[in-house]
């Protein structure tokens, strides 16, 4: 199924604890905070949902949890972020385990779109946005 992306992003987030240039940190993460709406997704195995299935996920971000909802399915997720990288990093975790890192990726957000890419478990971080397998892009658009 094209939502496994998203519910595999689901399984492994959490706690933003001490991070560097804590007041960096806090800064950015009120960009993050609302409500978002899905506008394109490519999974690790380089297939993309379809308008329908994008339509019906979003993502409510409170602090550093996100509430993740993809048609019936709700999940809420942690993260952790550094924007004081030259390529702003985000790291997901298991809620009971936040010192083990599940997934690596990057990020940015202009205006009201944001955008994320993520490398497989295990994998090294991505140092640019990649569209390609072995990858999984999100792009949210900020729910008005």
């Amino acid at each position: 199924m094209r939502l496994l992306p998203f519910l595999a992003l689901a399984s492994f987030t959490c706690l933003a604890a001490a991070q560097p240039e804590d007041e960096a940190v806090k800064k950015e993460l009120k960009r993050f905070q609302g409500k978002w709406e899905a506008v394109a997704s490519q999974g690790f195995d380089g297939k993309s949902p379809t308008d329908v299935e994008l339509s019906l996920t979003s993502l409510v971000i409170e602090g550093n949890k996100f509430t993740l909802k993809t048609g019936s399915i709700t999940v809420d997720l942690y993260f952790k972020i550094d924007p004081t990288k030259k390529i702003k990093t985000i790291d997901v975790y298991g809620k009971d385990a936040p010192d083990k890192v599940l997934l690596r990726g990057i990020y940015e957000i202009k205006g009201d779109t944001r955008k994320s890419c993520f490398s497989e478990a295990g994998k090294a971080r991505p140092d640019r946005f990649r569209k390609e397998k072995g990858f999984m892009t999100l792009e949210w658009k900020r729910a008005q």
